[in-house]
């Protein structure tokens, strides 16, 4: 039994690899990143101040099982996966810098007339970010289907968006609910 439990803990770390989170001091209002850290990213950026009044809490339906409101939470849960994560407010204010370089690349790209995957691609790896993709929206995808959609990492979030004839939005983010950088295509 004390041999299983030794071989079962021996594989959970890797020789020479450190994980991102021992890299965060205790208390420390900076961001650890994923990964490498894109240039264009600043980990001391402070982050926007709040806004508003604090939203209000809903007012919940009183639905039975099997009700319309059981069928609106099936249906919602089944499209959770596209979902993307909610980055801390550090952290969106240290990958803003890779939202506007990214947006003033695909600026430059719309006034050439170019939309294509691999020039999509150039400006977010110029920009410095990694796990770099794009691709041709699905029947699952949110957005419009007129243009490509892309993503990058910036190691401390994801930079995200649509770029095509019709228009180009750029935001930032985390990883989306079923973990990847996009949802997979269909």
């Amino acid at each position: 039994m004390t041999l299983i439990v030794l071989l079962t803990t021996a594989g959970c770390a890797r020789p020479g690899r450190v994980d991102a989170a021992s890299d965060a001091t205790p208390g420390s209002p900076r961001p650890a990143p994923s990964r490498s850290v894109a240039a264009c990213a600043d980990p001391d950026a402070s982050p926007a101040p709040a806004t508003g009044a604090p939203g209000t809490p809903g007012t919940a339906t009183a639905g039975t099982p099997g009700s319309e409101d059981q069928f609106q939470r099936d249906n919602q849960a089944n499209r959770a996966f596209r979902q993307r994560g909610v980055l801390p407010p550090q952290a969106m204010a240290a990958v803003q810098p890779c939202v506007a370089e990214v947006r003033a690349g695909l600026d430059r790209l719309r006034a050439e007339g170019r939309f294509d995957g691999p020039a999509i691609e150039r400006v977010l790896t110029d920009a410095g970010l990694a796990e770099v993709e794009s691709r041709r929206a699905g029947r699952l995808d949110t957005g419009d289907g007129s243009g490509l959609l892309f993503c990058g990492n910036s190691g401390f979030g994801y930079v995200f968006g649509q770029h095509g004839p019709a228009g180009t939005t750029v935001d930032a983010g985390g990883a989306i609910a079923d973990g990847g950088c996009l949802p997979a295509p269909d």
